[in-house]
């Protein structure tokens, strides 16, 4: 049963639709259904768009069209813009039933345009070449001749120092050759969605890898339903092509999964452990990873935050920023903990202050205790090269750190309760029953996309950057203390 109007495709859908058939259908029949995005998702977008605001003034001159709820009106101011022969920046055109907007096009000659799609990555990747070349099958159906397509991106080897030097923060890349193999199937995958749009029933289409390629499907709630509530075969360590063999098995838990079935040993533990329901535990490995330990033990964590478009002088586009960090200090064998903490109060650059005070704070010797450690090495190691006189210190700092994450990693230590994960979010309440739920800021993306949105953001109410505050002091001091925790839960477990 065919809808009584054919909608336009827009290239956003029209991606969808190279991903999945399905994920288009419902986006425009029952988009009710697809969860709205989240906060994490939204800052993505919000940056992308401050790129293609600083990519526009390297344009003077540039005319920016307002939005217009119908295609067709805005193709027609769009061209009648066009006859102007300025920079035009989300200039909209349509084809047949394709609709796109273009970031940037730049007149040249007498009637031609050079094409600028700009992306807040830091390379060409696959699925921007569709995108511009959905583009220019519309916009050259539309009269237009585009004369060069180009993509502008993030130089990740960018250094601020001062006001943000656009020209050389943004790179353009000729992407015209690669971009003109995969224009002329365009008109055929455009009408095979249209008619996908238009069918009354959710097309039939298999989950697989794509429901992560290029980006991650929001349908996987509903497309993945089939599987069990606990204990699914994708929770194999490393699963990746196995989980999918499997599943095309018909073998959909790891208890269903028979002692035929080649895996790794760690592989083999986890799944011995998830069929006897309980923990396996390597006492001698666990032995040797206590014994490294040196006190006084320190007990660290970081917070980071990240832009394409960096925040400080001294900084690289997307490097991690520490703006706060957590300190628990066991000074000897059965002391009680000292917490210690900081959360950057300003715009200013907080690793001076950071360095400055765990270089007090972490002694001459003892253990360095991390999660995942090399996040902080890299942090602390990063934050030396802008800031030289602590290098010394980080280098000595490097040699004593441990990570939390090795007993975990090598399966010296498994429970169920972990899925498959050696993350502290799954290892803490697998191994000692307390965890993160119930927490307003649960997550690192969280803690960096909330201090962003209350530091940076303009009319922030104090109540919210102090509610904000407590909330990050709140859940970086459970990553720190969380460790002692399982520290010594593992100390129990091998008496």
């Amino acid at each position: 049963m065919k809808n009584r109007h054919t909608p336009f495709l827009s290239k956003s859908k029209y991606l969808a639709g190279l991903q999945c058939m399905k994920l288009l259908w419902y986006l425009y029949n029952r988009k009710q259904d697809i969860p709205e995005i989240d906060a994490a998702t939204q800052a993505i977008m919000d940056q992308g768009n401050a790129v293609g605001e600083l990519a526009r003034t390297l344009y003077p001159g540039g005319i920016k069209l307002d939005r217009e709820a119908m295609p067709e009106r805005q193709a027609e101011r769009s061209l009648e813009a066009a006859r102007l022969r300025n920079p035009l920046f989300e200039a909209g055109f349509v084809y047949k039933r394709a609709y796109a907007l273009a970031d940037i096009l730049v007149p040249v000659g007498a009637d031609a345009w050079d094409l600028i799609e700009v992306k807040s990555t830091s390379s060409v990747k696959d699925e921007h070449l569709y995108d511009v070349a959905f583009q220019r099958y519309t916009y050259e159906g539309a009269g237009l001749k585009i004369r060069r397509c180009y993509l502008m991106h993030i130089n990740n080897q960018y250094v601020r120092e001062g006001e943000i030097e656009a020209k050389k923060l943004l790179k353009k890349e000729d992407i015209t050759e690669e971009v003109s193999k995969f224009v002329p199937e365009i008109e055929k995958e455009i009408g095979s969605m249209v008619d996908a749009i238009a069918v009354k029933d959710v097309p039939d289409v298999k989950v697989g890898r794509h429901c992560n390629d290029p980006y991650e499907c929001p349908l996987q709630d509903i497309c993945w339903a089939f599987l069990p509530p606990e204990d699914d075969v994708f929770c194999l360590y490393r699963g990746g092509k196995k989980a999918y063999e499997l599943m095309d098995k018909g073998i959909l838990s790891l208890a269903d999964i028979c002692g035929s079935v080649k895996l790794t040993n760690s592989q083999r533990i986890q799944v011995d452990s998830h069929g006897r329901g309980k923990p396996h535990v390597d006492k001698e490995g666990i032995r040797e990873f206590l014994d490294r330990l040196k006190y006084p033990l320190y007990f660290l964590d970081f917070e980071t935050i990240s832009a394409a478009i960096p925040l400080y002088d001294h900084s690289r586009p997307f490097e991690q920023i520490p703006f706060q960090y957590s300190l628990h200090i066991i000074r000897k064998e059965g002391g009680r903990p000292e917490s210690y903490s900081y959360i950057a109060p300003d715009r200013k650059d907080p690793r001076p202050a950071v360095l400055k005070q765990l270089k007090e704070l972490l002694g001459e010797s003892g253990s360095v205790i991390a999660y995942n450690a090399g996040f902080e090495k890299t942090v602390l190691k990063k934050a030396s090269e802008y800031y030289p006189e602590y290098k010394t210190w980080v280098n000595k700092i490097d040699k004593r750190v441990v990570d939390l994450l090795a007993p975990f990693r090598s399966f010296f230590y498994y429970h169920p309760g972990q899925a498959g994960s050696a993350s502290i979010k799954d290892v803490l309440p697998a191994l000692t029953g307390s965890g993160y739920k119930n927490m307003e800021i649960a997550d690192g993306n969280s803690a960096s996309t909330e201090y962003h949105r209350v530091t940076f953001g303009d009319n922030i109410a104090i109540k919210d950057r102090a509610r904000v505050h407590a909330a990050l002091e709140k859940y970086c001091a459970l990553d720190t203390k969380g460790m002692i925790d399982i520290l010594d839960a593992l100390r129990k477990e091998v008496g």
